[in-house]
Parts: C-alpha cells; sequence; structure tokens
C-alpha cells in the first residue's frame, strides 16, 4: 500500500513539474481557462513526457523498424503522434496548424516524411506546445460547442478526451516496439530504483 501512495505521490509531483522540463523548446503555454482544461494538460503532460523520453532513447538505426509489413514503423509511429495532436485542434477549434509545422490532412504522407531522430523529436515538440497553447486558451463556453468529428457530432470536451486517448494509445504502441528491440523505457528504469528490495 505505501508503494501505491508513493507511486501516486510521485505521479502527481512529475505532472506539476513536466511542464517545465517537457517544453524548453517550445513557447510558453497560457495558463488554462478552466479545471477541465488544467487537468486534461496536467495527464497529457505525464504522456507527453514519456513519449519524448521513450524518443530519446531509442537509436537511429531502430527508427525505420516494424513489427510487420503494413504495420508503423517507429518513425511513422511517432509522426503520427504529432499528426494527431495537429489534426484534433484544428477539429476543436477550426484553425489550421502554423504554416511552418508543415500539416496536412493526409497522414500517411505526414508519417513517412522522415526518418531522422532529431527532426522528430522537434515535430513531436512543436506538436506539444501547439496542443498547450491551444487548451490553455479554450474557453469553458467551447467545451459543449459541438464539432463534427469525422462525421460524427461530438462536443469539443469529447474531441480533447479522444486526443488524449490518442497520445496514450500509441505512447503504448511506442513502448512495445521499444521493449520488442529490448530498450527499457527511462520512467521503467526510475521505478525500479524506488522499489523496494525482495527479501
Amino acid at each position: 500500500m505505501k508503494n501505491v501512495i508513493r507511486t501516486i505521490a510521485m505521479a502527481g509531483l512529475a505532472i506539476g513539474l513536466v511542464g517545465s522540463s517537457a517544453h524548453a523548446a517550445g513557447p510558453a503555454a497560457a495558463p488554462a481557462k478552466g479545471a477541465f482544461q488544467r487537468d486534461l494538460l496536467g495527464v497529457y503532460s505525464d504522456a507527453e513526457k514519456k513519449v519524448l523520453d521513450l524518443e530519446e532513447a531509442v537509436p537511429q538505426n531502430k527508427f525505420d523498424w516494424r513489427p510487420g509489413p503494413g504495420v508503423r514503423s517507429i518513425a511513422e509511429a511517432y509522426l503520427h503522434i504529432a499528426f494527431g495532436n495537429y489534426a484534433m485542434v484544428k477539429f476543436v477549434t477550426g484553425k489550421e496548424p502554423p504554416a511552418e509545422a508543415g500539416w496536412e490532412m493526409n497522414p500517411a504522407k505526414w508519417d513517412t516524411k522522415t526518418k531522422d531522430k532529431a527532426e522528430i523529436k522537434k515535430i513531436l515538440v512543436a506538436s506539444f506546445a501547439h496542443v498547450h497553447a491551444a487548451i490553455g486558451a479554450l474557453p469553458d463556453a467551447d467545451l459543449d460547442k459541438v464539432v463534427n468529428f469525422f462525421g460524427h457530432d461530438m462536443t469539443t470536451r469529447a474531441v480533447l478526451i479522444i486526443l488524449y486517448g490518442h497520445v496514450n494509445e500509441h505512447l503504448g504502441q511506442s513502448v512495445a516496439y521499444a521493449r520488442a528491440n529490448k530498450i527499457t523505457p527511462p520512467w521503467s528504469k526510475d521505478e525500479k530504483e524506488h522499489m523496494p528490495a525482495k527479501k
């Protein structure tokens, strides 16, 4: 039980601190308008940090690895996270991503644009900063606004929940890819250091 409490406390601390470390390369995010936005960005930041830490841990020579034909490679999985970040913000705000992102609603083209580890990290960091800025500036009244999401009418709030699910889905995919290549996620190493010794 003590380990569970310690883990929860450490996770809360990490979520609170991650904004200052994960976005060093991006613009400062505006404070969220309301409780939902603030809570969403808090848990989103935890997944974001793990994505960036794992991308950093995977060597360049593994970025074209894929588990089988027709399945996204490591590079493509990371690029797809950035694609989803830009796409879902566009759905909820109606605004196009920044021109410098070079984004277009073409996942097949976007996901295969590069295999370069350093370039992919820049793309991820910029897309995460875009999410923080957009959600941080979102008025509470817009959360109940209905938008068309791939042919389905749903609230902005629902699309933002999908955004959070999307980053976690592909974080899980990236963890599986890393493990298949004998790469331990950095936060798993940290967890092992804090586990009690076996008797």
